[in-house]
């Protein structure tokens, strides 16, 4: 999926989820999965890490998208 794919899908995700402006919410987690996907590609994070990426980043997405809702499990 390209990055403007992924964007217009957490932007439209986040809409869904009336989450406080759409557009920049969207913006984050693009940015974070392009890191990731530099970070695993540069093999900055080994074997032993305690933590998956694909982990650390749903959770990040998490937060993200519940701060904008004013907290959990507001749809």
């Amino acid at each position: 999926m390209t990055g403007q794919r992924v964007r217009d899908w957490m932007r439209d995700l986040a809409a869904e989820a009336r989450a406080a402006g759409p557009e920049r919410l969207a913006d984050g987690p693009v940015l974070v999965r392009n890191g990731v996907y530099v970070t695993v590609t540069a093999t900055v994070l080994g074997p032993e890490s305690p933590e998956s990426p694909a982990r650390c980043i749903a959770e990040l997405g998490r937060r993200l998208v519940e701060a904008a809702c004013d907290g959990p499990g507001r749809p």
